[in-house]
Parts: structure tokens; sequence; C-alpha cells
């Protein structure tokens, strides 16, 4: 597969700036690996060893899903691959299952790759692939002529694509080896809405598990699913199947059919769970605010009796005895005063990501102390 040619509309724009074409400059010569494969540690992917696919849920899921949940686990949201070269350059070639299409996500955001540097609790946000939309396969230069030296890598794929295929190229004579590991195989999972999913974030690495991961020196799985987490039992089922859990937040109110839907499936969704994991922190997570309500007072009152309904069913559980289980008001995260922090009204910008990500932290920490510290 060749570098991508763009066509005579961008060509124009990269003769104006170089920063802005497609692709790379000219294609050095490569050793190109397949992910995954050694020596690439991939994480966000459960059941990648059983399956050996790019996707969130198992081939033949053990309870039936959905169709569009069905879809939708072949997006790469929250997948990254780990590992570490002393390589100057750094490309990647992918072949996506579809080309961009979503008005209100960027290209790079739905279809691209970006790439950090540094070690956990440490990584340094460096470039993301350039590439022509209208394409599902392309080449992309991440860093050309950096001085040569070993960095610890961490691509971030794409939030709303799926990814068939997938290569890291490296200089020839480059070493390159596995990512030396977190200090604990425990996962934080998040299922949730479009929201979770990463929807209208730029890039893959602003979407706020993705900002979170880069915070804990955990492993995050994304169970995102754009529009369709409706808490689900069969989805309880499936998510109580990883291993290894170190969190499970739920984030899936926005989707919900009905205020009466939340009430019975929320409890339904956490005894399911609780029979296989009894003591894994459960955090609950009600919706953020959406800039309609300061004009639509029906819209606020409805979100803020599904808040009520969610707290109630967390105290009623605390006063039963289950002191790991924990509620946040999604208006702390995302409130009133950060109304110029979505990119449609509902979804979050990349600063409203930022913030959401940043007010969980201390939340996180505090109940991930006893993992993060062992």
């Amino acid at each position: 597969m060749g570098e991508t040619e763009p066509r005579d509309g961008r060509q124009a724009d990269a003769n104006m700036d170089a920063n802005m074409r497609v692709g790379g400059d000219a294609m050095p010569d490569l050793r190109w690996l397949p992910v995954p494969g050694a020596p690439f540690r991939v994480t966000g992917l459960p059941w990648l060893a059983q399956d050996g696919v790019f996707r969130r849920l198992p081939v033949r899921p053990s309870h039936p899903i959905r169709p569009e949940v069905d879809r939708l686990a072949n997006y790469t949201t929250g997948v990254q691959v780990r590992f570490r070269t002393d390589s100057p350059r750094l490309y990647v070639r992918v072949k996506l299952a579809d080309k961009y299409s979503m008005y209100q996500l960027a290209a790079t955001g739905q279809c691209g790759i970006d790439c950090y540097i540094g070690g956990l609790g440490d990584q340094k946000y460096i470039n993301t692939t350039r590439f022509d939309f209208t394409q599902t396969e392309y080449v992309s230069v991440l860093f050309d002529a950096l001085p040569r030296g070993l960095r610890d890598i961490t691509l971030n794929l794409p939030l709303y694509q799926g990814v068939q295929a997938l290569w890291v190229g490296v200089e020839p004579a480059s070493e390159i080896a596995g990512f030396p590991g977190f200090p604990t195989d425990k996962k934080v999972l998040l299922y949730g809405t479009s929201i979770t999913h990463g929807a209208c974030a730029t890039r893959p690495g602003m979407a706020y598990p993705n900002i979170l991961s880069r915070m804990f020196p955990l492993e995050f799985v994304n169970l995102g699913f754009s529009g369709n987490a409706q808490g689900e039992p069969e989805l309880a089922h499936l998510i109580s199947q990883i291993e290894s859990p170190a969190m499970l937040i739920l984030d899936y109110e926005a989707n919900t059919p009905s205020t009466d839907h939340l009430r019975e499936s929320l409890p339904a969704f956490i005894n399911i769970y609780r029979s296989v994991h009894p003591a894994v922190p459960i955090l609950v997570l009600s919706q953020i605010r959406m800039a309609r309500e300061a004009f639509d007072g029906d819209a606020a009152a409805r979100r803020d009796e599904r808040r009520r309904i969610q707290l109630e069913e967390v105290e009623r559980r605390r006063l039963a005895g289950d002191d790991r289980i924990h509620f946040v008001d999604g208006t702390e995260l995302l409130g009133e005063a950060d109304q110029d922090c979505t990119t449609d009204g509902i979804h979050p910008s990349d600063l409203g990501y930022d913030r959401i990500a940043d007010r969980l932290r201390p939340v996180l920490a505090r109940l991930l102390h006893s993992i993060v510290e062992a």
C-alpha cells in the first residue's frame, strides 16, 4: 500500500503550509511490524487474545447483543498500542473498515491515530496522523528525524471507525521492544454513551477515558456505545466476564429510553455485576448538563429526576452494606459554567473532555488508591 496522493484542492493547501500535507514526506525505507504481534502491547480489547481482532466485545458473545451494539463494538475507541523504540522516525499504516463519514466529528477523531511519548504518568502528545479522508487506507508519519533514543510510545486508535489491519514502521536498524508493563493487571472499565465513547473529540487521545488513562498506571477499557448504552442485562453479563477489574464506571443515563427504564435497569445491571464481582468499586455518573437546559425547563427537570434515581439507588445500597458503590453528579463534571465546552450542545469539545477528566481524577485517585499504591 503506497502513500495516498492528495486531491488537487488539498495539494494547493499543502503547498501553502507543509504542516498540513497529508501522509508524510518522501517515504523512507522502513521496517514494518504488524499489530497485534510482538513486541506490541494492545490494551482496551479484553477479548483480543481469544478472537485476534480489533473488537471491544467478543466475536461470539455468551449473551445476545443488539445489532447496533454489535456494530459499534468494532470501533476502536480506547484501544491503545504501547511499545518502546529508539527509531528517529515513526510511521503507521492502517486499513480502516470504512472511510470518514461523520459531519460533527473531525476526520482525525473518527479515523485518525494520535501518538504520545513518555512513560506512565509522563506522556506528552506529539502528533496525529494526516491522511486523505476519502480513502480507507493510509500511511502517515507520526514523528520524523528525532534524536535517536529509547522512547515509550502510546498510540490511540480511531474513535468511531473499525481497524482491519495496522502496521508500525520504524527505521530498519532501530531497536523496538515491548512496553515494560503496568504495575498491576487491573483494569478500569467504563460503560456508557457517546460521551464515554468520545463523540466530537478532535483526536482519539482527547476522549475522556483516554485522558484518564494518562493519569493512572492502569489499563482503561472503553465500553462506550454511542447512542446505544441502555443498561441491558446482556451487557452487564459480558462486562462481568472481563478479568481483573479495578473499577466499573457506569455513565449510561443519557441513552436510557425512559426514566422508568433507568429506574429498572440500573439496579438490575448492578445486581448482575455484583453477583460476579462483589467487592469491585462501582462509580455511577449521572448525565452532564446539556446546553438546552438553560432554555428548556422540562429537560432540566428530567435530568434532575434521573440524577435522584441514581443517587438514591447508590445510597440504598450503601445503607445495605455495599460501601464500594459511589455516585458523582454529572453537573459537577460539566455544568452551567461550562456552557461553551461542548461541540453541539451535547457532546463535549476537547476542552470539555479535559475538564471532565480533571474533575474525575481526584475521585478515581481516592477509589483506586489501594491498587495504584500497591
